[in-house]
């Protein structure tokens, strides 16, 4: 007769499997306390007494509700093996609970290179550009921010005692859609283009206002940016800034290259350090301008002074109460308007006005092509006329083919040149010998001190004229 005695502890569930008589072989059954696992010892019966059989254990099995991952191999096989060799057998796991399968619960995938800013580095490069690693994610309109991933079901599992083990789900870090982000069913999108942020809550917005509270440099790396930048710090040397939309500066700026497509405020003042350049869209407005080169679209607007820079404008500039310009080269279209320009040691300042300065440059360009031209071309000859070479006699046709092409341009740059005969040049203080004026390329030199003075141009004369200044 078979015979199932039961021990519990405060940890595990043991009971002995027999067949009846104390001789028989046996099995020594431990069961984990939450049923996730069975085990069990073997024994082989003494003399005279029987063998444990498997259909006597698995019956036992059942009388005890363990009916879920019974390892039946495993039963067979460790019977038989203690029963042949007469030797226990320990350890043996019997059963086994099924393991649930976890939920994934839809959730979005953020890309990878946009939450981790690792620099790339050209292994082969002499020198590594600490300058262009930027800090900051950005995004244009329409870029994937994040894959949408699926729900993924969980399925329960059960113990060995068949009771339901509940699915559990995965935690994962949540994320939404927040301002200027676009909901799709594949993702979230860039409704506009800015910098990415990701907020505690995970709700990630796009921004389309930059702040640098610590300015540029090392911890932001170059900065280009779609939208507007508010600077807010130092810009430290050798980094460049570049905006889509506006500028503004409550700091010195400190330039190495800056272009801004909008409007640019400065409430201190630019330096540039005589090889910093600046490039606006919209207007300029500053304190001063020192040792910079400036390229405007619209007004330049400055309080205090513009010292020893060149400044171009398709419009106006406009100086303050004090503003003086001293040794500068000023190209607009519109007018000038300063309190002083050049001073008594006779600092060179030059003013053209009614000039487009971009027709100007791409004149000033073609110049310079006709000039390299004619270098090469002459050591061209001279070589050739040394040693008659057929790839010498081609390249001499090149150059000169590309001196008519240049040539054949230029007449077409001198009448959008002059594009405003009625801008002026208007003193409210002092304009000091050293000052050269042109309004649409007719020439006047300042020789003598001249007070509180407007410059216009006399078409029907072609020449500059003055007449005192009004308020």
């Amino acid at each position: 007769m078979s015979d199932v005695s039961e021990e519990k502890s405060d940890s595990n569930t043991m009971f002995y499997i027999r067949q009846g008589d104390p001789k028989d072989g046996y099995a020594e059954v431990t069961v984990a306390p939450d049923g996730s696992s069975a085990t069990a010892n073997f024994y082989p019966p003494a003399v005279g007494g029987s063998f444990l059989t498997y259909p006597a254990f698995a019956s036992k099995l059942e009388d005890q509700g363990i009916r879920v991952g019974v390892l039946h191999e495993a039963i067979q096989e460790s019977i038989l093996k203690t029963n042949s060799t007469h030797n226990p057998l320990k350890g043996v796991l019997i059963a086994r609970a099924t393991s649930p399968v976890t939920e994934i619960p839809e959730h979005f995938v953020i890309r990878k290179d946009l939450v981790e800013r690792k620099p790339e580095i050209d292994p082969n490069a002499p020198r590594v550009d600490w300058h262009s690693i930027s800090a900051f994610s950005i995004v244009s309109a329409r870029d994937p921010i994040a894959r949408r991933i699926p729900r993924v079901e969980g399925v329960p599992g059960q113990n060995i005692y068949g009771t339901e083990i509940p699915a559990p789900t995965e935690k994962l870090p949540e994320f939404s859609a927040g301002t200027n982000v676009v909901t799709h069913e594949k993702g979230l999108f860039a409704g506009k283009s800015g910098r990415l942020s990701i907020d505690s809550k995970g709700v990630i917005s796009i921004e389309d206002v930059l702040v640098l509270k610590k300015g540029v440099d090392f911890t932001t790396g170059n900065i280009s940016f779609p939208g507007d930048i508010i600077l807010q710090g130092k810009v430290a040397d050798g980094f460049k800034i570049y905006s889509g939309g506006t500028i503004v500066s409550s700091e010195v700026v400190d330039v190495t290259e800056i272009v801004c497509k909008k409007d640019m405020v400065v409430q201190a003042g630019i330096e540039g350090k005589k090889t910093g350049a600046v490039r606006v869209g919209g207007n300029l407005t500053s304190k001063y301008i020192q040792n910079c080169r400036v390229a405007v679209r619209g007004d330049v607007l400055v309080s205090g002074s513009i010292i020893q820079s060149t400044v171009y404008s398709m419009g106006t500039i406009r100086m303050g109460d004090t503003g003086k310009l001293i040794g500068c080269e000023c190209i607009v279209v519109g007018g000038i308007q300063a309190l002083d320009i050049g001073n008594a040691r006779g600092a060179r300042t030059y003013l053209r006005c009614g000039t487009d300065f971009t027709v100007q440059q791409e004149l000033d360009i073609a110049n310079e092509q006709l000039k390299q031209i004619a270098i090469r071309l002459q050591k061209a000859e001279e070589t050739y006329a040394e040693e008659p070479l057929p790839d010498i006699a081609k390249y001499i046709e090149e150059l000169k083919a590309k001196r008519e092409e240049v040539t054949a341009k230029i007449p077409t740059y001198l009448p959008r040149i002059d594009r405003n005969d009625e801008a002026f040049v208007e003193v409210r203080g002092t304009v000091f010998p050293g000052t050269e004026i042109e309004i649409c390329h007719v020439p006047f030199s300042v020789t003598k001190v001249l007070k509180q003075v407007v410059f216009t141009l006399d078409k029907s004369r072609g020449a500059i004229v003055t007449a005192p200044y009004k308020k």
